[in-house]
């Protein structure tokens, strides 16, 4: 896979394919993280840091035991236990190596482990083919793509108000209509691609 390749990739992850705004994946995030934009930000790290580790792992089992050994029907299954099964070692490496960082990323991390972004992209990474270099491109880039996506949303929530606009719009629409006004601007980078 050349540079170009894996520019487009990483475009595709972070633009056309977001995992918030484009794909709808990651929502399931504490509803905190789309008030707080510093609570946006530690999810957004801790995503990023799943995904990472999620693509690493689901494409070293895909390569050397799923593909090798025609179990592909067990890759799912393999992804579903995958990623719950890293946050519960990260949340335990943080408890013991780092206690003080602990107290503040335990709940942004807990609410990874049921977030489908991060299932989502190791998902994505078996399904393409990706080599390891893309996959960990786009894992990471998708989770810095979500990361954005989250704080933005948070940061345009905190400073704009809402209560201007008019009543039948006020609170969930008004909400609504912002994401997916958000959404449009990415889906317009939706089939670039380099090389």
């Amino acid at each position: 896979m050349g540079i170009l390749d894996l520019a487009g990739v990483a475009l595709a992850a972070l633009l056309s394919e977001n995992f918030v705004l484009v794909n709808c994946m990651g929502i399931g995030t504490r509803v905190r993280s789309f008030r707080d934009p510093m609570d946006a930000l530690r999810t957004g790290y801790c995503l990023t840091v799943v995904m990472v580790l999620g693509a690493l792992f689901s494409w070293l089992a895909d390569y050397l035991v799923f593909t090798r050994f025609g179990l592909q029907y067990y890759r799912l299954l393999f992804l579903a236990l995958l990623v719950p099964g890293l946050v519960a070692g990260l949340r335990k490496f943080i408890q013991v190596c780092l206690p003080e960082l602990s107290h503040r990323m335990d709940e942004n991390l807990a609410s990874i482990s049921t977030n489908c972004a991060a299932l989502g992209s190791a998902l994505l990474v078996v399904q393409r083919g990706y080599s390891l270099p893309a996959a960990l491109l786009f894992s990471f880039l998708g989770g810095v793509g979500a990361t954005v996506a989250t704080a933005s949303f948070a940061s345009l929530r905190e400073e704009v108000s809402f209560e201007s606009c008019p009543r039948c719009f006020r609170g969930l629409p008004i909400l609504f209509i912002t994401a997916g006004l958000m959404a449009l601007a990415l889906v317009g980078f939706y089939g670039l691609h380099l090389g």
